[in-house]
């Protein structure tokens, strides 16, 4: 009897240990997930001011400067990044798909976009540039993305 006793006591401690190595387990790997996850979100946010401030020295310098910019990391096959300056809400956007999730962040724009352009980068394309274009019949200075 006092075997038996002793074999039962060290199933339930063993059976106890197992459920809170699994669910340590667990915790751990959705703590991983969301570091993951901020970290990307911190990345974009970075590059998005990043972009943002480039695009008031571009236009500050006037027509025909430019600056050429990157991917803020590596991106891995299947993932992109869409920098948009957008003319309607005078702001810069960039979108992202990143491990399959998707990613958003959205800047004011210190200086007038008077038209909408729009670039991807990928895997194969991770640069693009920042331009300043002056329209003479409008007299103003066009601020665009290209690749």
């Amino acid at each position: 009897m006092r075997r038996g006793q002793i074999s039962i006591d060290f199933l339930f401690a063993v059976t106890l240990i197992a459920i809170l190595s699994l669910n340590l387990v667990y915790i751990s790997s959705s703590q991983k997930t969301q570091a993951q996850n901020f970290d990307v979100t911190t990345k974009l946010k970075v590059f998005a001011v990043d972009v943002r401030d480039s695009v008031a020295n571009v236009y500050a310098m006037g027509e025909g400067f430019k600056v050429k910019k990157s991917a803020p990391f590596k991106l891995q096959t299947g993932d992109n990044l869409t920098v948009i300056l957008n003319n309607v809400t005078n702001s810069i956007v960039v979108t992202g798909t990143i491990g399959g999730k998707e990613f958003y962040v959205m800047q004011r724009s210190p200086v007038p976009i008077y038209t909408q352009s729009k670039v991807v980068l990928t895997s194969d394309h991770s640069t693009f540039w920042i331009v300043t274009v002056y329209n003479a019949t409008e007299g103003r200075l066009y601020v665009e993305v290209s690749p």
